[in-house]
């Protein structure tokens, strides 16, 4: 089955978010940094979830752009839009983060993971869309 351009392009997009997700909550849009004693604050486990799943993103949505089955691709990006979802509800429902509404992790790091984890399963239900709309030459199901 010879993927589609549109197709191509969601499962190129649903990689970057990952990595967006991935690499941005390390670096760019961080939790709060550790106390005085080298501890960290819960909003650091927050944050090391985020980045697993941003890494688990990546690696569906690239194992959904070279499967063919239709059925596994699709599984993988539901999977995709799973893992996005779960990113976009772990800060502060699933894994508190610090107290004071002022921190770090609450102003920056908790409004970044959110977008990037609803655009990721907005982009794999659309990556999903595509598959079921693509013809498959051989007839496959």
């Amino acid at each position: 089955m010879k993927n589609s351009r549109s197709t191509n392009a969601a499962g190129i997009a649903m990689i970057i978010v990952g990595a967006i997700l991935c690499i941005g909550v390390k670096a760019v849009f961080h939790a709060c940094g550790a106390k005085d004693d080298g501890t960290f604050m819960n909003c650091h486990n927050a944050e090391n979830a985020a980045a697993v799943l941003g890494a688990a993103m990546m690696i569906l949505s690239a194992f959904s752009l070279f499967i063919r089955k239709k059925g596994v691709r699709i599984c993988t990006a539901a999977l995709t839009a799973a893992a996005g979802i779960f990113a976009a509800v772990i800060p502060n429902n699933v894994i508190h983060l610090c107290m004071m509404e002022s921190m770090r992790c609450h102003a920056v790091m908790r409004p970044a993971v959110i977008i990037c984890g609803i655009i990721g399963a907005a982009v794999s239900v659309l990556f999903i869309i595509s598959v079921l709309l693509s013809r498959s030459a051989e007839g496959e199901k």
